[in-house]
């Protein structure tokens, strides 16, 4: 169908500000929505685009340095996959278990948790230990909790209260810091366990009391129905490129044949009376701002003032990866991962054994082995030289494993500011500044501060800023 555009029939101009899987996931929307009449530009501030994904080249081929999967549920991004043409790049994970790494051993994680909460001392006991373990069955026994629905509270605090200061360490935190590069004490409830957040709303509305542990033995309950009961073969937990997540940011903004202006950093916007200006691009009808927040915040300090000091509040956490291949995969234990608690004696935060996690990986031969260090409060690891952390990264690999290797070939990747932390309280931050900039015709925010973490989530978000351009600019 052919977009009505109203007024002159002059072609539109679009900028989007940032391109990352965000901004090029709008601008390809844009293009598709608008054909032919939009000159659309992006505006990238480094050489390259794809934001917090890269791919880098090993001698074997591509290895992905920054999120290297995504969640299988999201059929939302494996639609955009197969769009652009990708469909045979999709791969699916060995199926091998991730660890944790407890007292000198590798342990499975316990799958009846609720990101590492449990209902249950004795599905814990061996990683948090018996005196833990009994604390968490004496939840029961002890004063109910209360929860007043749409509050927020840190998951660290309110697991420690609950339950005990070791199944934070040893389990929650692990877990989410595996994802979230911050620690549990650090993360909000709603942000981060949305799933949880609404069970105890629903718990807590006629003011009673009632048990966390009661809590998470209903939710996993209800996982183990909707499991019992999906039909048919469900979707893949994870899926994985083979020409990793490169090929896909080079797709959407090929076929969004937009400008590409790189190393052009939005210096400000405003209004001008063709629409909108932008420093140093000049006049175009509609802007999408796709950046991280701090960049946001001061690029909407003019215009979109609550929107600008909420965005302004939001940290964010720095972390860096190292990336190993190996010619044996001699002592590279039969697991996916493993994740590092804080009272693990390594640098690391966590291992993944890519090559065991991924066939298409090990089809190549060898092992490839990612290492990850940093969170919000370890900021320092992206600090250090190369060499030092490539030394961290065997060191660790030898205490998990027993086995002394030395890569073929290594890439350090760091992420400044790579992730926001999703505290208590995030999610009204953030609706309190998307709803200021939705009430400003032809203006529209994207990226991974708005619907939280995960690939999908940042593009859906692009998706959904080009469709509310074009809804409001009458251009449908």
């Amino acid at each position: 169908m052919t977009p009505q555009f109203s007024g002159d029939d002059r072609p539109v101009k679009i900028a989007v500000i940032g391109g990352g899987i965000a901004g090029v996931s709008a601008a390809w929307k844009l293009r598709k929505l608008l054909g032919e009449r939009a000159n659309i530009l992006i505006a990238e501030a480094y050489d390259r685009i794809g934001g917090k994904l890269k791919t880098v080249n090993f001698a074997y081929g591509p290895v992905d340095m920054g999120a290297e999967a995504f969640m299988g549920m999201r059929q939302d991004f494996v639609e955009i996959i197969k769009d652009v043409g990708l469909e045979s790049e999709l791969r699916t994970p060995s199926g091998l278990p991730s660890g944790l790494f407890i007292d000198g051993q590798l342990v499975d994680i316990p799958r009846a948790t609720i990101m590492g909460i449990p209902a249950d001392g004795s599905t814990v006991e061996h990683i948090v230990g018996s005196k833990a373990a009994q604390r968490i069955n004496a939840e029961r026994d002890g004063v109910p909790m209360t929860w007043a629905p749409g509050q927020d509270a840190s998951v660290g605090q309110l697991v420690e209260a609950r339950l005990g200061s070791a199944v934070v360490h040893r389990l929650v935190s692990p877990m989410l810091g595996g994802v979230y590069s911050s620690s549990a004490y650090d993360l909000g409830v709603r942000a981060t366990l949305p799933q949880l957040a609404s069970e105890l709303d629903r718990r807590g509305a006629d003011g009673g009391g009632f048990f966390l542990t009661d809590v998470v033995s209903d939710l996993l309950a209800e996982r183990q129905q909707r499991s019992a009961s999906g039909g048919g073969s469900p979707a893949p937990t994870f899926y994985s490129l083979a020409c990793g997540y490169r090929g896909v940011v080079n797709a959407l903004a090929q076929q969004a044949d937009a400008e590409v202006l790189y190393n052009t950093g939005v210096e400000a916007i405003g209004r001008s009376s063709k629409g909108w200006y932008i420093e140093p691009i000049g006049d175009v009808d509609a802007v999408v701002i796709a950046t991280p927040a701090p960049t946001a915040s001061v690029l909407l300090q003019d215009m979109a003032v609550k929107a600008s000091e909420a965005l302004s509040s939001i940290e964010l956490a720095s972390s860096v990866v190292v990336g190993m291949r190996f010619a044996s995969d001699v002592g590279i234990p039969q697991r996916s991962g493993v994740l590092l608690g804080s009272d693990a004696p390594t640098e690391a935060k966590a291992f993944t054994f890519s090559s065991r996690k991924w066939p298409h990986l090990a089809e190549r031969g060898g092992a490839f082995v990612r290492a990850s260090f940093g969170t919000l409060r370890e900021p320092w690891y992206v600090e250090a030289d190369d060499l030092a952390l490539l030394a961290y990264a065997i060191d660790d690999l030898q205490t998990l494993t027993g086995e002394r290797k030395k890569p073929e070939e290594f890439f350090v990747q760091r992420w400044w500011g790579g992730i926001p932390c999703y505290g208590p309280g995030y999610q009204d931050i953030v609706n309190a500044a998307y709803e200021e900039v939705r009430d400003i015709k032809g203006l529209a925010l994207a990226g991974s501060m708005l619907n939280g973490v995960g690939v999908p989530s940042a593009a859906a978000t692009g998706i959904a800023a080009a469709e509310e351009i074009v809804s409001e600019m009458g251009w449908g």
